[in-house]
């Protein structure tokens, strides 16, 4: 407990500086490294490309993508997926001993569609004059959401929620979550209300915080389901306690996207 603590504190001082202290270069420079650890983390530790050069090129092509998001547009991302395609289907054609079409569509999965979920944050961050606060949104309403499913699941769980994928998740504190994620999102309007003159629409914040909240709910499953299946119990150990980047941005991982979702549809982005 006291080493997740300590790493804990440790990331949201980093996560302050990068973000409200450093310019904007600096969140797209972390966000390429966690992207290149994310694809590492999904491919190298369930055993997918273990040990094939494929896992580096899927990490490089990982890299890219928040530089895409923030400095390129749709033909630049669509360009690196052809050259993904290519590379790795004709790899796979002199390799098919070790290389399949199972590993190509997993390696797709860790070189594009994980780095695009992560990089809402940027895009959400750069969409408007607030991004610096608006991008908080996600991140509070998945980590709320998981604080408040741990508290009440420990006090009051009884009845599971998937134990063939999480054992220790149960229905009550599934729906603790769902009133965490209610609560932090309140917090955070009123906070931007007295803050920056703002006028919160309080249901409409209670709305995307429960649902923000499932979809945190369904990203931590998501990548749960993935361990389960390869036999793992982490995907990595960059954040001491808490495992790799997809064990602590599991949640985010669906909740960022909804979140730039419902801010677009709302004109705020």
């Amino acid at each position: 407990m006291k080493t997740r603590l300590i790493t804990a504190v440790v990331a949201i001082a980093v996560f302050i500086v990068v973000i409200y202290v450093l310019p904007p270069q600096a969140a797209v420079a972390a966000f390429c490294v966690l992207c290149a650890v994310a694809a590492y983390e999904l491919l190298g530790a369930t055993g997918t490309l273990k040990g094939h050069p494929l896992l580096w090129v899927s990490c490089a092509f990982a890299a890219t993508v928040p530089l895409f998001t923030c400095y390129g547009g749709e033909d630049e991302l669509l360009l690196g997926v052809y050259v993904y395609a290519c590379i790795s289907f004709v790899w796979a054609v002199f390799d098919y001993k070790r290389l399949g079409f199972s590993h190509i569509a997993e390696g797709f999965l860790g070189a594009f569609v994980i780095p695009f979920l992560l990089s809402s944050v940027l895009r959400i961050m750069t969409g408007n004059a607030l991004g610096r606060q608006l991008i908080l949104m996600p991140f509070i309403a998945a980590w709320c959401s998981d604080s408040a499913a741990y508290l009440v699941g420990m006090c009051l769980g009884k009845h599971k929620l998937a134990p063939h994928v999480s054992p220790k998740k149960t229905i009550e504190g599934a729906i603790g979550g769902l009133a965490g994620g209610v609560a932090g999102m309140l917090i955070f309007g009123y906070v931007m209300g007295r803050s920056f003159g703002a006028q919160p629409d309080y249901l409409l914040l209670a709305v995307a915080g429960c649902i923000g909240a499932a979809a945190g709910q369904c990203g931590d499953l998501a990548m749960s389901l993935i361990k389960r299946n390869c036999g793992i119990k982490d995907y990595g150990k960059l954040f001491p306690g808490h495992g790799g980047v997809l064990d602590r941005f599991d949640s985010v991982l669906f909740t960022a996207p909804l979140f730039e979702i419902m801010l677009t549809f709302t004109g705020i982005l």
